[in-house]
């Protein structure tokens, strides 16, 4: 597999990231680093959400349902062909929960045509985190690392 790093940067959303949300200057700013791959062959896209420790607000995992589509539409991208990760560095407790799957298992609409998103977590596979940890490593100290 090759990859081109698309996008590298802290991504910024309000609250727990619903549209509403976002213009309500009374909540929480929350980010993350957010690093998008894209698959040069299969041009499959993978969203790497790496956690950058404490005082970041609301955590990824309980904004999945609101960031994923907010990301597909700002970047363009077709959510059939996302692989998306959370990625948290310091996780010391069980190591296999470094590197989660958000695995998409159905996209549908509201009736005012917002996204709902039906999503679980998993582990990644062993050979998903060694790619995961490169592209990471590609992108320099921009990211909160593990300490060594």
């Amino acid at each position: 597999m090759y990859f081109k790093i698309t996008y590298s940067s802290i991504y910024n959303w309000k609250g727990t990231g619903t549209q509403i949300e976002q213009s309500n200057p009374n909540l929480m700013d929350s980010f993350c680093h957010l690093i998008i791959a894209q698959e040069v062959t299969t041009e499959e896209t993978w969203l790497l959400l790496v956690d950058q420790g404490e005082d970041t607000g609301v955590a990824t995992t309980d904004c999945i349902a609101y960031i994923i589509p907010r990301l597909c539409e700002e970047f363009l991208l077709d959510i059939s062909k996302i692989r998306a990760f959370e990625i948290w560095p310091h996780h010391t407790e069980d190591p296999r929960l470094k590197y989660t799957e958000i695995v998409i298992s159905d996209v549908t609409f509201d009736h005012s045509g917002n996204w709902v998103l039906q999503n679980s977590w998993q582990p990644a596979a062993q050979q998903d985190a060694q790619i995961i940890a490169q592209l990471v490593d590609t992108v320099g100290d921009k990211v909160i690392r593990e300490e060594i």
